[in-house]
């Protein structure tokens, strides 16, 4: 959980990131999410060599030397407990939908004062639906504005209700050639077309959001695709282009993923402007929340 972000949605919100995603974007800034099971991450940076972790694990590991330590270790988390130095912790941890609500009930009042809320991230929040349910029924009835973010790659009959008591919907194209978003997604586009039409006749509030890159998917070709489909299919829907980053990188190395990394180029100014100025073309308005 994330507290206090004003970059995924209106006003000020905390952001409650759900693992497992079926989607393996080559140039995912959040790995950790892939998969729904605990994770043990190691900040190289931060480790004084101590060997206190080593020596508490009871399968005889040592934490600061596995080459893929989440096919290793069974996460106890006792060598977390042992870090002297916080080089070590655990991601993605089980909690019950009570205690997330109480969580969050502690920032209502910020909520209150800037038009904020929850926004579900992940991964992909609809592959945990029944607990995404749960938490959707519970802050409902404290009026509490939920926002989702998704990739749309979902069977929409069975979490259409959940998307009805949603305030908006942040719906990655990350392309609009189903062969070029199976290359860079392992998934093709079709069912998150389909979902895109179906979310909007829900009458829900909808931005589109593509991860730009270069050589990619910000090619004029692909944000005039984008545009025309969105202005037939998805009404009153708007636009925003969120720049490709290495932000992500770190993350690949505390988990022992570097060989998953993809380095992709970050947009200029300029590119990016020329993209908003094609969907201005198509009088589809533009949204930045940062």
């Amino acid at each position: 959980m994330q507290d206090y972000s004003i970059n995924d949605g209106s006003g000020v919100r905390t952001i409650i990131f759900l693992p497992g995603c079926p989607l393996r974007c080559k140039w995912c800034a959040n790995p950790e999410t892939w998969t729904t099971g605990r994770k043990l991450v190691f900040y190289k940076h931060k480790c004084i060599s101590c060997g206190r972790c080593k020596n508490v694990c009871p399968n005889g590991l040592d934490p600061v030397n596995m080459k893929r330590p989440n096919e290793e270790c069974e996460t106890c988390g006792k060598c977390v407990q042992a870090c002297l130095n916080r080089s070590l912790d655990i991601v993605c941890t089980l909690k019950d939908a009570q205690e997330v609500v109480e969580c969050v009930r502690k920032e209502e009042i910020f909520f209150r004062y800037t038009g904020g809320g929850i926004t579900f991230s992940g991964g992909e929040p609809f592959v945990q639906s029944e607990f995404l349910r749960t938490l959707v029924n519970k802050f409902s009835i404290l009026g509490i504005d939920m926002w989702v973010e998704t990739c749309g790659h979902f069977e929409f009959d069975n979490v259409k209700d959940i998307i009805a008591e949603l305030n908006h919907v942040f719906l990655d194209l990350k392309h609009m050639d189903s062969n070029r978003h199976k290359e860079y997604t392992g998934v093709g586009n079709e069912k998150i077309l389909e979902n895109a039409k179906k979310i909007n006749e829900m009458g829900v509030p909808i931005t589109v959001r593509i991860p730009s890159i270069p050589g990619v998917n910000l090619t004029e070709e692909n944000i005039r695709n984008t545009a025309k489909f969105m202005k037939e299919n998805m009404k009153g829907a708007t636009i925003e282009l969120l720049p490709y980053h290495e932000l992500g990188k770190a993350k690949y190395t505390s988990l022992g993923m570097e060989d998953k990394y993809n380095k992709f180029t970050t947009p200029t100014n300029e590119e990016l402007e020329f993209a908003y100025n094609i969907f201005k073309e198509y009088e589809i308005i533009i949204e930045e929340y940062k």
